[in-house]
């Protein structure tokens, strides 16, 4: 079900439409081992990655980084991504449930995980401006540092963007002024989280979701692991390069695959950076 979201959230992934500019590559490189899932930069040392510029979609933004370090690669029939990018804390809390005596109940509490999200392009013809006026349909990888990371997972979504009306789809107006519809879907199978209730206080700070650890179906395809160290995050995203889920992109050899990258920070949905439109080279 699509949540319900600002304009300039649901332009996530939208300062970047580049016009006429070549898009940066990100070279998947084959692996000589099996990826391990455990977030150690040593692991690619190997490898030199790319430096993704990132940009602000708001003013005063509270995201710090201002790139993002990626490296990629894939051995058999999984491919791995490696993001690290500088946070000076981990934000681990989520909208928590903070109780006021005042009020006598639990109220939402100020706090917000740390997030970042790949998107790839499935079909259509993908742009991280989803306001350029393309139709496509793209595979979401939503790491969250709260709802998803204790699962070791990321939560796999996917987004439309089109010409014509969605149902539940946000109606949006494209840079030459048509409409263009918006809708962000989890993919199919059972939810990773759902949100807890209080009917009395228990302790003074309370989480608002409880993770659910049998999650199951194309919304768990996506293992991920994210550290946090030293003033920096460190993460990796593992998944077969073909799930065989419609929902998902397929990833192939010798194949070029859209997408683009948003990082959040203790941030709200509105206050994210971006990058431009990214090539992946398999």
């Amino acid at each position: 079900m699509m949540k319900s979201v600002s304009r300039v959230a649901l332009t996530l992934l939208s300062l970047c439409g580049s016009a006429g500019l070549q898009a940066q590559t990100i070279e998947v490189i084959p692996l000589h081992a099996p990826p391990v899932l455990d977030a150690q930069p040593a692991e690619w040392a190997d490898h030199p990655g790319q430096l993704v510029p990132l940009q602000p979609l708001v003013d005063s933004s509270v995201v710090e980084a201002s790139e993002v370090l990626v490296k990629a690669g894939y051995f058999g029939d999984q491919v791995i991504f490696y993001m690290e990018w500088p946070d000076a804390e981990a934000d681990l809390l989520h909208k928590p449930y903070v109780w006021s005596e005042q009020r006598g109940k639990y109220v939402k509490g100020p706090q917000r995980e740390d997030r970042l999200a790949l998107q790839f392009g499935i079909s259509g013809t993908f742009d991280a401006n989803w306001l350029s006026g393309n139709a496509f349909k793209a595979d979401m990888w939503h790491w969250k540092s709260s709802r998803s990371n204790p699962l070791g997972l990321a939560h796999d979504k996917m987004t439309t963007v089109s010409t014509s009306k969605l149902l539940r789809g946000a109606r949006m107006t494209a840079a030459d002024g048509s409409a263009v519809y918006v809708l962000r879907q989890n993919d199919a199978g059972s939810d990773l989280y759902r949100t807890a209730r209080y009917s009395s206080r228990e302790e003074a700070v309370m989480p608002k979701y409880v993770l659910l650890s049998e999650a199951e179906g194309s919304i768990a395809d996506i293992a991920a692991k994210g550290v946090w160290r030293d003033g920096r995050w460190h993460l990796e995203m593992l998944r077969k390069m073909d799930t065989g889920h419609t929902d998902d992109v397929v990833f192939q050899t010798g194949q070029r695959v859209k997408g683009a990258i948003s990082v959040f920070d203790r941030s709200e949905n509105e206050d994210h950076k971006v990058s431009a439109t990214l090539d992946f080279q398999f």
